[in-house]
């Protein structure tokens, strides 16, 4: 979920919290009701009271409309966003973005100098953009092995898979040394 909307959902979530505790207020003290709304329909129906018709209104609106996005979303189909679609003749091929990850490490391994890959896929409209974050050799020139896994994943996933690739961003996160370190037991 984006950020936009958790903080909506927050806002959202501390409203119906405050007009919760009016309404356990109310139910012990139903008096209280009387006299709030009173003083609320003396204020509104007032022919001064346009603006505040008006501003009442709207936050009613957007609560509704908070209401019917945040119920939609808790329905809405996830599955989608773990595949990418390619529609033929025949009908509907989806391919996971787990598979894509697959054909994207295998692809990268074969690069003379790497030693460790890790990849993360995103689905964009019709295609797919790709990070590989990769583990080089030493002693080895990283812009040509970058280039190289570059080239590499773009071919096969578009081969293999016949999806399209925007962007191939290959992140060097260490060169391996060949020393393994085990953690200390005290």
């Amino acid at each position: 979920m984006k950020i936009f909307f958790r903080v909506l959902l927050a806002i959202y979530a501390l409203c119906l919290a405050v007009f919760s505790a009016f309404a356990m207020y109310v139910a012990v003290f139903p008096d209280a009701y009387v006299e709030i709304s009173e003083n609320i329909i003396q204020a509104i129906s007032t022919d001064n009271a346009m603006a505040l018709r008006i501003a009442v209104f709207a936050v009613a609106l957007v609560f509704f409309a908070l209401s019917i996005m945040f119920l939609l979303s808790g329905v809405r189909n996830n599955k989608d966003r773990k595949a990418v679609s390619k529609h033929t003749n025949i009908g509907e091929i989806k391919i996971s973005l787990n598979s894509i990850e697959n054909i994207a490490i295998n692809a990268s391994k074969k690069t003379n100098g790497v030693r460790d890959t890790k990849t993360l896929v995103r689905k964009t409209d019709d295609s797919v953009e790709i990070e590989i974050r990769v583990v080089v050799m030493p002693d080895m020139s990283i812009p040509a092995i970058t280039e190289d896994v570059q080239q590499r994943v773009k071919k096969s996933v578009e081969d293999t898979a016949g999806i399209a690739v925007k962007t191939v961003r290959v992140i060097v996160d260490s060169i391996y040394t060949g020393i393994t370190y085990k953690p200390r037991v005290e």
